[in-house]
């Protein structure tokens, strides 16, 4: 099946209208015809099963034959915080297996070992739209301002649960173990460190905030394969 995002203005009781690169790709790339079934989410946990009724020059009509909630999403809500990376394709590829993986929301961090400064926010939202499609979820991941590491665990209170890889932890403290004794938690924040890691400084802040450090086993990980590790752990 074909997926394709559609703005949630364009929805209506009537169906539903692709407009810009998503009715071009539609047409052009994909070749659909009238009476070929696709489907198009609004990014908010709607997917629309549609059925394509016109092909314009500028906008595909489509009529509306169901809609499914949390089509393909995960009941555990998890909320990425991971601080960038120097080299800004590592981080790129982060935010598409993050999205791929069920990430509801990806929080970019700044550390103290954190060498950018800065990311190129617009490229990171286009990367997780396109990661979306391309595996068929209904919920398009909010990329969220750069945010200072202390700022955000200070004010992570609101979290249930909340875990930092470390690769000083105990090799028995893992996902898996905490998930068992905590099957009724529906919200978890992870929160991942830059190229060296956190400062003894930081970890400590983390914990007295809550947070609890967890083992990916015994060799040390970059960032990037540390959140798939991760994610992959928690979002099965």
């Amino acid at each position: 099946m074909d997926y394709f995002f559609v703005e949630e203005k364009d929805i209506s009781s009537h169906g539903l209208i692709l407009r810009g690169d998503e009715s071009k790709h539609l047409a052009r790339v994909m070749r659909k015809n009238t009476g070929d079934r696709i489907f198009a989410t609004d990014g908010n946990d709607n997917m629309y099963e549609a059925i394509v009724a016109e092909i314009g020059k500028k906008e595909v009509r489509c009529d509306v034959a169901a809609i499914h909630r949390k089509y393909n999403e995960s009941p555990l809500e998890v909320t990425l915080a991971v601080a960038l990376l120097k080299n800004p394709a590592r981080f790129d590829y982060l935010v598409e297996k993050a999205t791929e993986l069920g990430v509801r929301t990806i929080i970019p961090l700044i550390s103290e070992r954190t060498v950018a400064q800065r990311e190129k926010h617009d490229r990171l939202e286009k990367i997780a739209l396109a990661a979306m499609k391309q595996c068929g979820r209904s919920w398009l991941p909010r990329i969220q301002p750069l945010q200072k590491y202390e700022v955000l665990v200070n004010n992570s209170s609101h979290w249930p649960m909340k875990y930092i890889p470390h690769e000083k932890t105990d090799a028995l403290q893992t996902i898996p173990s905490e998930l068992r004794h905590h099957d009724d938690i529906h919200s978890v924040l992870v929160i991942i460190g830059p190229e060296g890691g956190f400062s003894d400084r930081e970890v400590e802040l983390a914990e007295q905030n809550g947070c609890k450090l967890i083992s990916l086993g015994p060799r040390r990980l970059r960032t990037e394969t540390a959140v798939v590790v991760t994610l992959a752990e928690l979002l099965k």
